[in-house]
Parts: C-alpha cells; sequence; structure tokens
C-alpha cells in the first residue's frame, strides 16, 4: 500500500481556504449567518441553533467586509488555475460542507471529485480546522478579482465610491432599548438587524416597522413604526414579558387623546401613546382612560380578552367646559392630576415632600393634589442625580413627568495578599489583614502594604473603580533576596545562596570551569585584604586566556518577578600590576548576566587611585528569571593589568 503525501501547504493557507470556502457556501445561505466568540473564532448558524447556545455571538459586519464580501466570495473559484493540493483541499471542504448542511452533494462538485485523494482529510479534521476573525479579515484582493485589468480597477473605484456615497446618504442608525438581553431586531417583520441595547447602523432612510425577539418571551408592543433619517440615530423602546400560558390575548385602544393614562383593573399602564397594543390575561378586565380636563365615555369599560383574539376599544373624550364642570358632580378627581417618575435604574425609593410613598421607580401617581411637590429618589449604593427636583401642578397643567439619573456610588472590591499576613492600607487607613472585602466608592484609591519580616513589601497600586466592575486584586510578598560571594578578610572564600565556580574564557567561547587557569585569592599589600585577582590564565599558551568567575543562583518558578533586582559589584584594576612585558595600561573586563552583557560603558578605576575598592551598580529586572541565573565576570583579551574582585552582590 501507498502511503499518501501530506499536503503540500502552510497550515495558514489551509485556513484561509476553509475561510474563503465557507463564505463562499453560506453567502449562498440566507438563514445561516456568521457568529463570533471571545476568542475570534468564527461559526455560521441560524438564529434557532444560536438560541441554544451562550458562546458565540452575532457579528456585525462593517460596510468594507460587506463589499469586499460581494466582490470576492459570490465569485466561483477557477480550479482549473490553481495548484493540484490546493484544488483538491477546496474539492474536500465542499464535499465536506455540501454533505453537511445540504445532505447530498451538488453535480458540480460531484463532477470534480478524483478517483482517489492524494491526501484524504476526515470530518473531524476539516471540522478542527479553525476559521478566525483575524484569517477571514485578512483575505484580501488575490490574482482572481484583478483579472479584468486596469478597466476593472477603474470600475471597481468608481463603484467603492458611488456605493460608500449612496451608504453614507441612504442610511441611518438606531437603537432599540429592551429589558431583556440578547433580544433580536428585525426590520418590517422578516430581516434581522442585528440585537437591542447597541447601536445598529446601516438602517434604511424611510419609515420601517420594528419588531423584536426573544424566545420566551412577548414584546410590547408587537411592531412599532419608525422614521429613519440619514446619519442619525433613532432610538426605540420594547418591553418584554416571559410567556405564559394566561397572556393570549391582546388590547387595542382607540382614543381622541394620545397622552391619557390607561389603566387596567386599577393598576397604570403608562400613557396611551406608549400602548400600541397591550397583552392581557385571558378573561375579563376593567379598562379606564384619564386625562385632566377630559370627561372619557364611556368612564369605564369591562372587556373580555380572548385567546389568540386582539380586542378593540374605542373612547371618545371630550374637553370639560366651565357650564359642563357646573354640572358634573364634583370629584376628587377634579382638583388632582398625575405625576410619573421613572428613573434609569428601576426599583429606586419614591419619597414626596419628605415622606415615603412605599412606591419604588418607575411609578405613575393619580389622583395627586395640585400644587407643588418635593420629588426624591433613593437606591442604596446609588447617587441620584438631580438630588430632587420640583413640580407644580395647576389645574392648567394637571400632569407632569420627572426622571431622575442614579450614579453607583459604590462598587465591590476584593484584596488578598500572600502570605495572609500583609496589612492592606486604603487611601492610608487600615482596612484588613491579608485580606479586604467590602464597598468603595466610585473612583480612584491608593492601596499600600505594611512590611513582613524577610519579604520586600509590595509596591504601592492605584485602583480605578467604575461602575458595574467589580475589582479583585492579588498582591504577593516576594521574598527579600540577597545572594553574595565574596572573599573574605582571611582569605577565605563565602558563598550564600548562591555557587561559585573558577575558570577562564577563551577568546569567543564561554565559560570553562578548571583547576590550572582560574582566578587566584591575592593579598593586596596596600589595601590589607584579600580579593580575586583575575588576569591572564595560561602563560605557557597562546593565547593565553582570560580568568573568568561564575556565580549561578537559583529563584522559585511559581513567583510574580516585578521586583527591582540589582548587581552589585566591588572591584578595580591595578595600575601596578600589568601583564609581564606590558608597556601600556588597557583595562577591559566584561560582565555577562543571563547572556546579556552589562559591561559595554564599563571601565573599572584603579585601586591605587581609589585607595580602595569601586562600586558598581547594574539594574538586572529586566533580565531576571525564575529557575537558574547565571553571571560571568571575565577579563578580556585586549586587558593587560590585574583586576581585583572582593564583593559580588544580587538583591531586589
Amino acid at each position: 500500500m501507498v502511503e499518501k503525501r501530506k499536503i503540500q501547504l502552510p497550515y495558514r493557507t489551509v485556513q484561509k481556504i476553509k475561510a474563503e470556502e465557507c463564505e463562499a457556501f453560506f453567502s449562498r445561505k440566507p438563514n445561516y449567518h456568521r457568529y463570533v466568540n471571545h476568542l475570534g473564532e468564527i461559526r455560521w448558524m441560524t438564529f434557532e441553533e444560536a438560541e441554544a447556545q451562550h458562546e458565540f455571538f452575532l457579528h456585525e459586519e462593517r460596510f468594507w467586509h460587506r463589499l469586499k464580501k460581494k466582490l470576492l466570495f459570490q465569485r466561483p473559484v477557477d480550479l482549473d488555475k490553481l495548484s493540484p493540493a490546493e484544488r483538491e483541499l477546496r474539492l474536500q471542504i465542499r464535499k465536506y460542507l455540501e454533505e453537511t448542511y445540504d445532505g447530498r452533494i451538488s453535480a458540480d462538485t460531484a463532477r470534480r471529485l478524483p478517483q482517489e485523494w492524494t491526501h484524504e482529510l476526515s470530518p473531524e479534521t476539516i471540522e478542527t480546522i479553525p476559521v478566525t476573525l483575524e484569517i477571514i479579515e485578512s483575505i484580501g484582493w488575490n490574482k482572481y478579482v484583478l483579472l479584468g485589468g486596469m478597466a476593472t480597477l477603474f470600475l471597481l473605484v468608481g463603484g467603492i465610491l458611488f456605493f460608500w456615497h449612496s451608504e453614507s446618504s441612504q442610511y441611518g442608525r438606531l437603537l432599540v432599548k429592551t429589558n431583556v438581553p440578547g433580544t433580536r431586531v428585525y426590520l418590517n417583520g422578516n430581516e434581522m438587524l442585528g440585537y437591542a441595547d447597541r447601536e445598529l447602523d446601516h438602517v434604511p432612510v424611510g419609515k420601517h416597522q420594528i419588531s423584536v425577539a426573544k424566545a420566551g418571551h412577548v414584546s410590547i408592543p408587537r411592531v412599532q413604526e419608525v422614521a429613519i433619517f440619514a446619519d442619525s440615530l433613532t432610538v426605540v423602546q420594547f418591553q418584554l414579558q416571559p410567556k405564559r400560558s394566561q397572556i393570549v390575548g391582546y388590547l387595542k385602544i382607540f382614543s381622541g387623546q394620545r397622552d391619557s393614562y390607561v389603566y387596567v383593573n386599577q393598576k397604570p399602564y403608562g400613557r396611551l401613546q406608549d400602548q400600541n397594543i397591550i397583552a392581557l390575561e385571558s378573561g375579563r378586565h376593567l379598562v379606564r382612560v384619564e386625562k385632566s380636563g377630559y370627561v372619557t365615555i364611556p368612564a369605564e369599560k369591562l372587556v373580555t380578552i380572548t385567546p389568540g383574539d386582539t380586542t378593540i376599544l374605542i373612547l371618545e373624550q371630550v374637553p370639560v367646559t366651565a357650564r359642563d364642570r357646573s354640572r358634573i358632580p364634583r370629584s376628587p378627581l377634579v382638583e388632582t392630576g398625575t405625576l410619573e417618575i421613572t428613573s434609569n435604574i428601576s426599583g429606586a425609593k419614591i419619597i414626596i415632600n419628605g415622606k415615603d410613598t412605599g412606591k419604588e421607580t418607575d411609578y405613575v401617581f393619580t389622583e395627586m393634589p395640585l400644587g407643588k411637590h418635593v420629588i426624591q429618589v433613593v437606591k442604596r449604593g446609588y447617587e441620584s442625580q438631580p438630588s430632587q427636583m420640583e413640580v407644580v401642578l395647576t389645574s392648567a397643567q394637571p400632569n407632569a413627568e420627572v426622571s431622575f439619573r442614579l450614579l453607583q456610588k459604590y462598587e465591590k472590591v476584593s484584596i488578598r495578599t500572600n502570605p495572609l499576613e500583609g496589612d492592606i492600607f486604603i487611601n492610608g487607613k487600615l482596612m484588613g489583614k491579608g485580606t479586604f472585602e467590602g464597598l468603595l466608592e466610585i473612583g480612584t484609591h491608593e492601596v499600600t502594604f505594611g512590611t513582613l519580616a524577610g519579604y520586600k513589601t509590595p509596591r504601592a497600586q492605584s485602583i480605578k473603580l467604575q461602575p458595574g466592575h467589580p475589582v479583585e486584586l492579588e498582591v504577593r510578598y516576594f521574598p527579600e533576596l540577597r545572594i553574595i560571594a565574596e572573599v573574605t578578610g582571611d582569605g577565605n572564600i563565602q558563598v550564600k545562596n548562591g555557587e561559585i565556580f573558577l575558570g577562564y574564557t577563551l577568546r569567543n567561547r564561554g565559560f570553562s570551569a578548571s583547576n590550572e587557569g582560574r582566578p587566584e585569592v591575592a593579598y593586596v599589600e596596600a589595601l590589607k585584604d584579600y580579593f580575586w585577582k583575575l588576569g591572564f590564565a595560561f602563560p605557557w599558551r597562546n593565547p593565553k586566556g582570560n580568568d573568568a568567575i561564575k556565580f549561578t543562583f537559583n529563584l522559585p518558578q511559581k513567583m510574580n518577578y516585578t521586583q527591582k533586582f540589582t548587581l552589585r559589584l566591588q572591584a578595580a584594576a591595578s595600575r601596578e600590576e600589568k601583564y609581564p612585558l606590558s608597556l601600556t595600561t588597557k583595562v577591559d573586563v566584561y560582565v555577562k548576566f543571563n547572556g546579556t552583557i552589562l559591561s559595554y560603558y564599563y571601565k573599572p578605576q584603579f585601586l591605587e587611585d581609589l585607595k580602595g575598592m569601586e562600586t558598581v551598580e547594574w539594574d538586572i529586572t529586566p533580565y531576571i528569571r525564575p529557575g537558574l541565573n547565571s553571571l560571568v565576570i571575565s577579563t578580556t583579551g585586549d586587558n593587560n593589568v590585574f583586576y581585583f574582585i572582593k564583593r559580588i552582590e544580587i538583591f531586589n
């Protein structure tokens, strides 16, 4: 049996080919739409399939993507002009798509299928080839689009300009607000525009019927007529109620005064103009429509709601004249008005004239006494803007509406230290030890931490609280590290938290440990102290090599390395101690940490001038890493004086 060759295409090319074939296939299926998840992965689904999952969301295409889709993916690819590998891959993907979604292979595809595949892909393999938004958007204008020559190019540019001009002048935007997330928005009954509670662009100018749909819910009203204007935003609102077996009938009211208030079974249903159609439980309901200064005929009407039907109620409203008022029995309603109080966040307590009404927003008060009223709304954790409002109800203007904006005042904050003994200060005040769980005001707060023995104190952090965005913060205390290698006053080598190796370097080769060629511990009479003495490694070799010290240490793997790490070196060169037969004084030393040379601009000073050692520091924070770390200090081939080291120290 001959083994089939692997497909001779880069994997990204395979992804692009699958993306192109899927776009071409699903663009011919109006019931399928492109959905994307938070990872940017693409899947084509029907609305019903999308309703059954929560990972993928409808992808709203922009103008250029729609244009590219029309020009690229609705043109058939000439398979005869492709390489054998690409032609075979496209045919396998087409066969898979047609069998999966159509249940059969088209005649055109069947005619092109070979007797045997060079590299056959299983349906599972094709399914797992990822198609991402980045891949789709990277598909450009390929050679098959440009075959028309320059004339086609000019027509394309002209078409784009015309298309862009007509797009910008013939379309507006729509924002549909609802009380249920994930509600779909439809144009003129069957064309889905997108989802509610986000701006939908590319809506044709003119009058349209807007409807919404959400599985398991009934929209109120069912349909609204809107006018879309060029380059403008139109806002409409729908209320959704859960479907219940009892809500199977509807009521439509016709009356002369559309700003009248509707009451069903003594409960307010808002203004008539906002209630195009009212969903009600089946059975009998008492309906009342009121407007100050008008008499409704009849004043109340008992209606019967039938499952699946819409009941029509026609009422007459006539103004009350002075002569009519004298004949009408005085009623408390004559000297009262209506007051509607709303807020952007429902459930706020309503206070009128300093008294708790027992009601929450949104609410319509009827039979409100005429006169001045001071209104406040209160909700825990929120600040009302404005803090209060005044309205005056008069016989001439007995109706009023007030609306408050509630801004979230506090947000949840969770702070944890590791280890759990760290003091937590917020804006300078001690708020917890190890943990803090609570509410803080919206805005910016500074968080600082107390000291712990054996640990570096974490840096202060600034947290910015925004409404709807709780903050969780975990802060690690990093161990206080001090890694030392030095020559002591009695000539011994002392190492703490690391390991020292002595050896040499040779030309461009790295460090080699050695007992022959390596630095020695020498006593410097002028300083009355012991040091590592670095020079050439082998007197009898050519090249002689260079003395070197390698210092290694390990750091924990599971740590957050946000600490600053410093390398401190106490060392100096000697002007008086030159290499044998050297007439000049050249000092050249390199310091390398984890493969990075730190000493490009390091020129060691002379101990004769200093009367001691020079202390040099390097910030090695960018090069520190978990696990093994390595430091190499060596003279070079350009050096001809001896170099003395007293102490190497690494700390955070």
